[in-house]
């Protein structure tokens, strides 16, 4: 068993957004190194994984902006049978490794939504491949269609069916746009077997700091109008205050 000591103040920085935890009480976290065994039954996600999973979407999109810029907005389908969450799985991992031979730099992030025929198919964005790729949108409405409409080129690295692209302004919004998937189809039985969130290798994480550096913005933003401020409590950590700020 490892005993880790924390301050009772956290802090997150993701993107452009700041995010400050202040606990009642300073916690411990405790560490059991037990094995884990792998069930064969698979049930519904909760919902508080669910949640948890929508919360790291977003705060990795906001960093991969921050690092990357614009990204491609992409949806991809089956043109054959996409009812096997398996292997809509395994044909995702494989584009993830081909865009990455033809883009070394290319990074990706993923979330499938299940149609109401029941029919799997993703959302994603795309970093660091060309943007000329995407159809460029206004509001909702083509406006120039993108090279991938006669090249095909996105469409012969998934090689599983038919792939739209579009142009985004690298807005805050995509996060969350992305994100509202993992809500909506994340208790899906069929996706039970599937990551409901699937991340390149080396997608950027959010900053996390729980020492001096912490104490640091917390006081530096004590006095500064928060955008968003949420209050609960817990039986171990008592009062728990987080505040959210958009960075200068």
């Amino acid at each position: 068993m490892d005993l880790e000591k924390k301050t009772n103040k956290t802090v997150r920085i993701y993107g452009k957004v700041l995010e400050t935890v202040e606990y009642e009480k300073t916690p411990l976290k405790v560490r059991i190194s037990t094995p884990r065994k792998r069930s064969r039954i698979y049930s519904r996600r909760r919902l508080d994984n669910i949640r948890r999973t929508r919360k790291i979407c977003v705060r990795r999109v906001l960093s991969a902006i921050e690092e990357f810029g614009n990204p491609l907005l992409v949806t991809f389908t089956f043109a054959g049978d996409a009812s096997d969450a398996a292997y809509a799985n395994d044909s995702l991992r494989r584009f993830q490794v081909r865009v990455r031979t033809k883009y070394p730099e290319a990074q990706s992030v993923f979330v499938p939504e299940l149609s109401p025929k029941g029919r799997i198919h993703f959302h994603g964005l795309l970093f660091n491949v060309p943007l000329h790729l995407g159809d460029t949108m206004r509001g909702r409405r083509i406006v120039s269609h993108g090279t991938e409409r006669k090249t095909r080129e996105l469409a012969g690295i998934w090689r599983e069916g038919y792939v739209d692209a579009k142009k985004t302004d690298g807005s805050i919004r995509l996060a969350y746009y992305i994100s509202k998937y993992i809500t909506k189809g994340g208790d899906e039985l069929m996706f039970a077997p599937m990551r409901i969130l699937r991340v390149s290798r080396g997608f950027p994480k959010e900053f996390y700091d729980n020492g001096s550096f912490a104490e640091i913005l917390h006081e530096k933003y004590k006095d500064k109008e928060p955008v968003n401020v949420w209050e609960g409590k817990n039986d171990f950590l008592g009062k728990i205050t987080k505040k959210t700020y958009y960075l200068e």
